[in-house]
């Protein structure tokens, strides 16, 4: 059998441990549908991703399709696209509930002219959470259901409700058969590491007293129920390096502790990060 190179990509990935044993299966899958040459088609179970905020999960399904792809033994490709995304709006019982309609019409879309799609979806069900008991997100999953021996579903929700995740599982699992996957950020060591590399990239560099500073900073973001994961780290890292590209040019591109102290643990800088993050992300999943 062929080397997929996804597969090798997946496993240098930081982190995700899940997604990887997942893999590992799927490997061994493929392996064995073709040395036993398997007359009868068995289609992989469905998705449930439950995710830290700041998991790259657009990145992830890219990186899955190919691997999928590329493996030509587990799942069929058919359409304009191989896979897509969908943001699921929160409808409430009783009121016009166009979300089906929107979504096959995506699926068309995604057909185009061979009027079939066949691939994978994924559904960000964030505004659904306290609601999946409900007829409308029923009848969704019976429409869904339908196509699911065309078409892999990736079920999207947060880990930050636990029992949220529970009552959605009970769901789904009337309906699919599914496989859950648990995705976290790397720790913080990793995190820390990331972001030293990232001010790297700019031409600076930390002394040691920065570098634990900047790390302590990591730690404390990292502890916010909605930490938004690479996309903030990225954002710190540009604002410490216009604050000092801005200010005195460090000698050597050494960056010390007293350059940086605005961007201590508990300055206000962090302080206003997280705020404004938790504002975002309860605005983006309507969480009172």
């Amino acid at each position: 059998m062929a080397e997929n190179m996804y597969y090798d990509q997946i496993m240098s990935l930081k982190g995700l441990s899940g997604f990887k044993e997942v893999i590992e299966r799927w490997e061994r899958f493929s392996e064995n549908i073709t040395r036993y040459q398997a007359k009868q088609s068995l289609v992989l179970p469905d998705l449930v991703w439950i995710s830290d905020n700041g998991i790259d999960k657009t990145g992830l399904l890219s990186l899955l399709t190919n691997y999928l792809d590329e493996a030509d033994n587990m799942v069929e490709f058919y359409g304009n696209v191989k896979y897509f995304e969908y943001y699921l709006e929160y409808v409430p019982d009783k009121t016009n509930f166009h979300e089906i309609q929107k979504l096959a019409e995506k699926i068309r879309d995604a057909a185009g002219f061979r009027s079939e799609y066949k691939g994978l979806l994924s559904i960000e069900l964030g505004e659904w959470v306290g609601h999946f008991h409900e007829e409308n997100f029923i009848n969704l999953l019976k429409f869904l259901a339908t196509m699911d021996n065309d078409i892999m579903f990736i079920f999207n929700i947060h880990n930050y409700d636990p029992e949220a995740v529970e009552q959605l599982m009970k769901i789904l699992v009337l309906f699919f058969r599914i496989e859950v996957i648990e995705m976290s950020l790397p720790d913080s060591e990793e995190l820390g590491a990331y972001i030293k590399n990232d001010i790297q990239e700019y031409g600076l560099n930390l002394d040691p007293e920065a570098e634990a500073m900047v790390i302590a900073t990591v730690n404390k973001l990292r502890e916010d129920q909605y930490f938004a994961g690479y996309q903030m780290l990225d954002r710190l890292a540009a604002d410490i390096v216009y604050s000092v590209y801005t200010s005195t040019p460090p000698y050597d591109g050494i960056v010390t502790k007293g350059m940086i102290s605005a961007f201590a643990p508990d300055g206000m800088y962090v302080s206003e990060l997280i705020q404004n993050n938790t504002r975002v992300f309860t605005a983006q999943y309507n969480i009172q």
